[in-house]
């Protein structure tokens, strides 16, 4: 009797192992394709080299998907068309204590380039954000600076909820290191993601 009880715990606890390694597995394999994809983001030549071929070639390896909003048809072609990619810190968010975090990409196509981008990574409660940052990334000079940050819903400690990057052409070098410098690690931890800390860059 003591000995089947024994196995039977052996079984459940052997389970438990193996369904906490594929969910630890899943979530470091999102967290490393949004690392890659947002490599490829920061390095793209914005209304100069990359083409609807190249968008479509990033949806393809990423899980792109053309989007107009969540509730309409989104259509796609080199004329016009939009490319949203998501990751989310899924199934780790369905813990208990642990926040929902996301990291989205949007790419805008028109007449064969890709003119612009959007990066959105935040920390989500149970029906909006907590904190978000936020980067539109130009094909054409908004301002003469080429670069502007604005710090958005702040808060009673002086706390900003939302960072928002603008970038153009005319952004230097190191203004475009320092937007694109995310580290996504909350897209696979257990802890210590409840705070804009985790999301918004050092340097900003």
């Amino acid at each position: 009797m003591f000995r089947v009880v024994r196995i039977a715990v052996g079984v459940v606890v052997l389970a438990a192992l193996l369904g906490c390694g594929v969910i630890v597995g899943s979530t470091y394999y999102k967290r490393h394709r949004a690392e890659a994809l947002l490599r490829e983001v920061a390095r793209l030549k914005l209304g100069q080299h990359p083409t609807f071929a190249d968008a479509q070639h990033l949806a393809q390896s990423y899980g792109g998907e053309p989007w107009n909003g969540p509730s309409r048809k989104a259509n796609c072609s080199s004329e016009s068309c939009n490319l949203r990619f998501a990751f989310e810190n899924k199934p780790l968010s369905y813990l208990p204590g642990v926040r929902t975090v996301e990291f989205v990409v949007g790419l805008t196509v028109k007449d064969g380039y890709v003119i612009s981008s959007e990066i959105d990574y935040s920390i989500l409660t149970s029906s909006y954000y907590e904190f978000i940052y936020f980067i539109e990334d130009h094909s054409k000079s908004t301002d003469v600076h080429g670069y502007q940050l604005d710090k958005l819903k702040i808060d009673s400690q002086g706390i900003p909820h939302v960072l928002k990057v603008s970038l153009s052409p005319l952004a230097t070098s190191e203004d475009r290191a320092r937007a694109y410098s995310l580290d996504l690690s909350c897209l696979a931890r257990l802890s210590g993601c409840n705070s804009p800390s985790a999301i918004f860059p050092r340097d900003l």
